[in-house]
């Protein structure tokens, strides 16, 4: 059972360090999409519905010059596209069966490993979203009902997470579905 165990863990940590990837610019792609496409679309969103701004948004508002929304979009998004490009790699969804419908192999695969990503980049980004708010809070774990001011804060991460995690998944979903549908017609 030791043996199985190492194998396992073997296969796990190999994912990381020595992925299979059969399309060289997925991963560069997958990262542009989560950095610069779904927090764009996000910002589009919020600002077309006069939603407030998220607060990695709102700390630029202090310059209103033209392109003040860019960098803090660009430095956020490269944190999504961390988390999921770790997501990716954790799912085998840089090898082809995650991507490759041909001979009519469907979308199974596909999606599963879109969920599987997207699940792990999820859990990436909720701790480092605690581990980032334990740091703002001086070292001291927070929850709702310690302050007004705590309460805010971590109502308005709460949303944010939210809309990180939907604008993220149904970007990267749809590019992902996109990608795989362009192998749907190839015989080879």
């Amino acid at each position: 059972n030791g043996d199985d165990d190492d194998l396992i863990e073997s296969s796990l940590v190999s994912r990381f360090t020595s992925p299979r990837i059969d399309d060289a610019g997925l991963p560069l792609a997958d990262a542009l999409i989560a950095q610069i496409v779904a927090p764009s679309f996000q910002v589009f969103w919020l600002g077309l519905s006069q939603s407030p701004l998220p607060s990695w948004l709102r700390s630029a508002s202090l310059f209103r010059t033209r392109g003040s929304l860019v960098a803090p979009t660009l430095i956020h998004g490269a944190g999504l596209a961390t988390c999921w490009l770790a997501g990716a790699l954790s799912a085998k969804a840089f090898e082809s069966e995650s991507f490759d419908v041909s001979r009519g192999k469907g979308y199974g695969t596909v999606i599963s490993r879109i969920v599987q990503a997207g699940a792990f980049a999820t859990g990436i980004l909720i701790l480092s979203t605690q581990t980032s708010l334990f740091f703002e809070f001086g070292g001291h774990y927070v929850q709702l009902g310690d302050s007004d001011e705590t309460d805010l804060r971590l109502i308005t991460v709460g949303i944010e997470l939210i809309n990180d995690i939907f604008f993220e998944a149904v970007t990267l979903s749809s590019w992902r579905l996109y990608r795989a549908s362009l192998t749907a017609n190839r015989s080879d």
